[in-house]
């Protein structure tokens, strides 16, 4: 099962893994909504993984690796940047919510660093948990360390990159159009139709039967 908690202060999604009684989080925006909804469900998370390093996508992430204990899973790229404030972008959050909605936020993101990843890779990686297959593969172009992650091949969580109704961005610190363009639409576009997209804003769809 694959649980969306939807946070209104980034605007952005997390999502949660569920086999049984365990679950991995994936882009952990903020720590208290997802640990209510573990909790609601009775849940233990046995990792966190990350589509990309930028602060609305991993607010949460070092309360939830404290609490629970767990490791994270990213690439090298997005394990380096959320160790700086300019690598995670959390020093111009407020600039960038002000282009984003046109209003000045009521309540300000503090600049913030993370832990390095306990397991990172560069360009592809792939692990088995509890029977489902989580396989990832670095698509730089929104920033340096995206990564799309497809789980047993019939969902995909692709962070930054394939969001409706939204052009990707790549003019932010880290971005480039021209890696975009070579090596994460190639990827992006082998995505066979039918494959569900998880995308780390708006909501989710059927590749092949977008609205």
């Amino acid at each position: 099962m694959i649980i969306r908690v939807f946070s209104e202060r980034t605007d952005g999604n997390c999502y949660i893994v569920q086999e049984g009684d365990r679950a991995v989080v994936i882009d952990p925006a903020e720590s208290e909504i997802v640990s209510n909804q573990l909790e609601t469900r009775t849940l233990t998370p046995e990792y966190i993984i990350l589509t990309h390093e930028h602060f609305d996508h991993i607010m949460g992430l070092e309360d939830l690796r404290n609490a629970y204990g767990i490791p994270v899973i990213a690439s090298t790229a997005c394990s380096n940047n959320i160790q700086t404030v300019k690598g995670n972008l959390s020093n111009i959050s407020g600039i960038l919510e002000y282009f984003r909605t046109g209003c000045v936020p009521e309540e300000t993101i503090e600049p913030f660093v993370c832990q390095k990843a306990e397991i990172t890779f560069d360009d592809q990686y792939e692990f088995t948990w509890r029977g489902h297959t989580f396989s990832f593969i670095r698509i730089p172009g929104h920033s340096q360390g995206s990564v799309m992650i497809t789980l047993d091949g019939e969902s995909a969580f692709t962070g930054d990159y394939l969001i409706q109704g939204r052009e990707v961005i790549t003019r932010l610190k880290g971005g480039n159009t021209e890696d975009y363009e070579k090596t994460a639409c190639p990827v992006l576009e082998s995505i066979p139709e039918g494959v569900h997209i998880y995308p780390g804003h708006e909501g989710d769809y059927v590749k092949g039967e977008e609205t």
